[in-house]
């Protein structure tokens, strides 16, 4: 019995010389937002179809350098697009300037100014963690239960998510927030403690999370 070779089949957009703005957004809107640098994506199609195989290692050069390389040439359709990303690129670095540290005074356990929450290893939007937790008769405890409580209550969400959503939800605010803050040793200007509950109308479901309040 003879083997067939294997084949890699390749999802895209119909070929286009001259593509324009919407050459894979109109085909493939999912996959354009996911992958914005369009051009790349219709660059990694030409070589494909002019090498019509993926050959490694020996081919991992060319299929680069006709993406990525200097030299290339981006179609006049993707001018906003390219333009884009290079607006983007250049705020990424910015951005990535802000995180580097400055590793000559040395650490000192007294600067604050590094904490986990203010710095990332990635160029992606910001997150904010939020702690849940329940207040009875004045005392708050943790959402979850069991070893590292208060480690396991927290979550983790996008920036402008939160920004949006903050106001429906219960914060644990005032002199309560303050002693939180001072026994977890978080700062009050980053930690947000969101009270619940067991009805959902607190805006925290069991079963699917931050919800936010209805209504």
């Amino acid at each position: 019995m003879t083997e067939t070779p294997p084949e890699l089949l390749i999802l895209a957009p119909v070929w286009d010389d001259s593509p324009g703005d919407e050459w894979f957004g109109s085909a493939m809107r999912n996959s354009a937002f996911v992958y914005p640098d369009h051009g790349r994506i219709w660059l990694t199609q030409r070589v494909l179809r002019e090498q019509g195989a993926i050959q490694m290692p020996h081919s991992a050069r060319l299929l680069i350098e006709s993406v990525y390389g200097e030299d290339v040439v981006m179609p006049e359709g993707f001018a906003r697009s390219e333009q884009e990303q290079v607006g983007k690129y250049y705020c990424d670095r910015a951005m990535a300037n802000k995180f580097v540290l400055n590793f000559r005074p040395g650490y000192a356990a007294n600067i604050n100014d590094y904490l986990p929450e203010k710095l990332s290893t990635r160029l992606a939007e910001e997150s904010v963690s939020l702690w849940l937790a329940t207040c009875i008769d004045g005392v708050v405890k943790p959402y979850a239960t069991g070893a590292h409580a208060w480690e396991m209550s927290v979550v983790r969400v996008r920036r402008s998510w939160w920004k949006k959503h903050r106001d429906e939800f219960s914060l644990l605010e005032g002199e309560a927030f303050r002693l939180w803050c001072i026994e977890q040793r978080q700062d009050p200007e980053m930690a947000n403690v969101i009270l619940v509950n067991d009805d959902e109308s607190c805006g925290y479901s069991a079963t699917e999370g931050l919800i936010g309040k209805v209504g």
